[in-house]
């Protein structure tokens, strides 16, 4: 992971936003371990790897890193997990049930929110990219999916976190960044 991180943060310089991205020291794996056992899961090596050398971007309202989304830390990942937690599941699921669907169908479960959803990035609006560890039955545990207020379709971003690091990777090869946030054109996407 480290290889993966120096090739974000070179492309980062090289567009001149490194400082902006206002990226976190890496988290102690105490902080991991004990985020694992809030969550009930043992998170992809890959992530715990990312995590330790950056934990998240600083800053609520700072530029994303990847496709306009902000890195949450270890301790932004518990509160968002938690926030999502506040809500009445049950009755949230069920008065979504008709409005909820998954892109492709089959691979994420329809549902308005899910315990086996763990946000690491946001958008600053309730909207997340986040592991899925509760798949339908095309999905696969450890995908990567975007879910949310605003995502009535829940989407599959990659099929693993390295596979996102990977698309994500790519994606900032064809960012510019506009002295406010990294975009790309869509005739580049």
């Amino acid at each position: 992971m480290e290889e993966q991180w120096n090739r974000i943060r070179d492309r980062l310089a090289t567009l001149g936003c490194l400082p902006d991205m206002a990226l976190r020291p890496g988290a102690a794996q105490a902080g991991i371990d004990a985020l694992e056992e809030h969550l009930g899961v043992q998170l992809p090596e890959a992530f715990r790897q990312f995590l330790r050398i950056h934990d998240g971007q600083d800053g609520q309202d700072g530029a994303g890193l990847f496709y306009g989304n902000q890195l949450l830390s270890v301790t932004g990942i518990r509160d968002a997990w938690d926030g999502w937690r506040d809500l009445d599941e049950d009755e949230m699921n069920a008065d979504c049930a008709d409005s909820m669907g998954s892109e492709p169908e089959g691979f994420i479960k329809p549902l308005y929110c899910n315990r086996g959803w763990i946000p690491f990035a946001h958008d600053g609006g309730g909207n997340h990219i986040g592991i899925d560890f509760d798949p339908d039955a095309l999905g696969t545990s450890g995908q990567i999916i975007a879910f949310g207020r605003d995502e009535d379709t829940k989407r599959l971003l990659a099929p693993s976190f390295d596979a996102f690091i990977d698309d994500g990777i790519a994606w900032l090869g064809r960012a510019v960044w506009n002295g406010m946030y990294l975009d790309v054109a869509r005739d580049a996407a």
